[in-house]
């Protein structure tokens, strides 16, 4: 196995557990935290890096992300001590930062997880020539019902969303061919483990370890501890009445459809127009950011009043390489 792998998909697809599962396997390590900023950092113009201060700027910068700082006890990841000598691109020096925490724990081959690189497959393809992505895909309106119980999200925004995001992702992914790229259907995996968690291992080019049919995540046997992966039966039969239910499938029965779930409605693929899209979009960041200041009263965290302030600035921020 050579190449690192990317885990992508819509958020709330399964992707979490996918990496926790193949992390398992004595030859991957999947590394936990979302990096996030890996198609910023390699679209940023760094000058010319075979100037010794640029590239050392470009470290810097690299080790200093805070999904780094988090796996290395509040710290930068470290800085080696032959740093000039590796190749001169954002590429390598991620590969270097991620690999010394595989190295930590090993293992050779690392894998990434941050849902929103499912955006990006062409760039990160190209980056990574030697690169695999598994992409994770999910029915979209148990996507849109897990956003909508766990943060209020829109429904209608989150599968117009999902409908936009599967279709990139699938477009890129299968450009690059069988051998850089898999799909998994989460209900698929959650039903048949054994066959799927065959077939990654198969992709990926490391013996099958029954490790990899274990996984910490809801959807074990045994939540909250380490247990065999299980299915789940579908969210949006409850949680959709059948008005809403239509406005849905008017979005995306198509391609639920075409991914093989089942509609209770017509096919259709009907973009919602750009005014009602900015008011959904409105709402949702005016609930979540409203959610933060009634947990601040409440005092159910730790999170200070500084952080709620930020809010604006870090939606912005993780908003950067999100093109939906």
């Amino acid at each position: 196995m050579t190449g690192p792998v990317f885990i992508v998909g819509m958020n709330g697809s399964g992707t979490t557990m996918l990496l926790d599962s193949l992390g398992r396997h004595p030859e991957l390590y999947g590394f936990t935290r979302e990096t996030r900023l890996i198609p910023d950092l390699l679209r940023r113009d760094w000058g010319d890096l075979g100037d010794d201060d640029n590239f050392r700027k470009l470290w810097e910068t690299v080790r200093n992300i805070p999904a780094f700082g988090a796996m290395n006890h509040n710290q930068p990841s470290p800085l080696p001590e032959n740093w000039r000598e590796f190749e001169r691109t954002p590429a390598a020096v991620i590969s270097e930062t991620i690999s010394y925490f595989a190295r930590n724990h090993d293992k050779d081959c690392w894998m990434e997880k941050t849902p929103q690189h499912a955006q990006h497959v062409a760039l990160l393809a190209q980056a990574w020539p030697d690169a695999r992505f598994i992409h994770m895909i999910r029915d979209g309106r148990d996507c849109a019902a897990s956003f909508n119980r766990r943060w209020k999200r829109t429904p209608e925004l989150t599968l117009y969303r999902w409908k936009r995001v599967v279709r990139l992702c699938r477009g890129d992914g299968q450009a690059l061919g069988p051998g850089r790229y898999l799909e998994i259907k989460y209900e698929d995996l959650t039903e048949n483990p054994d066959y799927w968690m065959k077939r990654a291992c198969e992709f990926l080019k490391v013996d099958f370890n029954k490790a990899v049919l274990q996984s910490e995540q809801p959807q074990s046997d045994r939540e909250g501890e380490i247990g065999t992966i299980v299915a789940r039966t579908p969210r949006w039969h409850t949680a959709f009445k059948p008005s809403q239910l239509r406005r849905l499938e008017r979005i995306a029965g198509s391609l639920l459809t075409e991914l093989g779930y089942s509609v209770t409605h017509e096919q259709q693929e009907n973009d919602p127009d750009r005014l009602q899209l900015k008011w959904w979009t409105a709402k949702d960041y005016l609930r979540q950011y409203t959610n933060e200041i009634i947990t601040k009263i409440r005092g159910d965290n730790r999170k200070s009043w500084q952080t709620i302030l930020r809010l604006p600035m870090t939606a912005i921020s993780q908003a950067r390489h999100q093109r939906f």
